[in-house]
């Protein structure tokens, strides 16, 4: 973080960051072990991700109060009201995605006798998503718009695989009856997962707005691939 000449702001900075970062790493261990609990077929660890959830929401509240402590007291300009305001919204996608992997543990709870055989793009969709975090987690710590963007390029690759694993799914449910309650879950889990992709995007699009200065949540690929270049070019 830049440092300023006010001591306190820059600490009050350094909390807020440092709050994001557990975050980061909070939802991850939820999400991985949301996932190990699916493919191992533990149960126990799966009601464990649930009671974890809990510390993401705490986390929330704490960030949400540091940034308007941060307003309120500071009433930080440019580049440092753009990290404040984005911290706001990368702590909700979080908060998110720490229920989202509460609700593929739930999921895994519903899911009748042993693990199934056949989990079709599940398992890369996990390290996928796994991917997309840990690079996104990255492009926040560096403010990096270029690494970002690539984490927004390469969402379609999740969303290509939760729709392999619905038709999948689909198809089991159609040749073997008895399994519609399982696949449901699956495809529930899928789905899940595709969007917590999303919430990786948000988490992405708020980065290049941190540095670079960019509103880029609602324009397609091709467009931010021209902004950014623009970017790029005003640098030279």
């Amino acid at each position: 973080m830049p440092e300023h000449t006010l001591k306190r702001f820059d600490t009050e900075l350094d909390e807020l960051n440092n709050l994001i970062k557990s975050m980061f790493k909070i939802v991850r261990k939820n999400i991985k072990q949301a996932l190990q609990a699916l493919i191992e077929g533990d149960t126990k660890l799966a009601k464990t991700v649930i009671k974890h959830d809990e510390a993401a929401n705490a986390l929330e509240v704490q960030s949400d109060e540091a940034a308007r402590n941060l307003i309120v007291h500071h009433q930080p300009a440019a580049s440092d009201l753009r990290f404040v305001f984005a911290a706001t919204k990368i702590v909700t996608d979080l908060e998110r995605m720490s229920d989202m992997a509460a609700n593929i543990a739930d999921n895994v709870l519903n899911i009748e006798g042993a693990t199934p055989k056949n989990l079709a793009s599940i398992p890369v969709m996990q390290d996928l998503v796994l991917d997309q975090l840990k690079h996104v987690r990255r492009a926040y710590l560096e403010r990096s718009a270029t690494e970002a963007q690539t984490i927004i390029e390469r969402d379609h690759l999740i969303n290509e695989a939760f729709a392999n694993t619905q038709r999948v799914m689909l198809t089991v449910m159609v040749e073997k009856p008895a399994k519609i309650t399982q696949c449901m879950a699956l495809i529930n889990i899928a789905k899940i997962m595709e969007r917590i992709g999303d919430h990786i995007t948000n988490i992405a699009e708020m980065v290049i707005y941190t540095d670079v200065g960019h509103e880029v949540r609602h324009i397609d690929v091709e467009q931010l691939r021209r902004l950014l270049a623009e970017e790029g070019d005003d640098d030279d």
